[in-house]
């Protein structure tokens, strides 16, 4: 299944608690961007965000705004916020 990265397509579509990056798997470009919703708990959230392919080929790119954070019950990502809390998602 593809590896997509969501992030925001504009400056003003960042997020105020800085949680403007995702990873994600999906079948599709959408399906992706509603897995990232999902985790965030709150569904429409990223509607209009850039997704983009990296499954295959992708340019190197670096976290600008903090770490990424990842669900609660996983071990890959740093699963606490900036503010020392779990995303509200599974």
């Amino acid at each position: 299944m593809p590896t997509y990265a969501i992030f925001p397509a504009r400056e003003e579509q960042r997020r105020g608690d800085q949680l403007n990056f995702a990873v994600a798997f999906g079948a599709t470009p959408a399906a992706a961007r509603t897995a990232a919703e999902t985790l965030l708990g709150e569904p429409g959230a990223l509607a209009g965000w850039s997704v983009v392919d990296v499954s295959t080929s992708a340019q190197p790119a670096v976290f600008a705004s903090g770490l990424p954070v990842g669900a609660r019950a996983q071990s890959v990502w740093p699963n606490l916020d900036r503010g020392g809390s779990y995303l509200r998602g599974t």
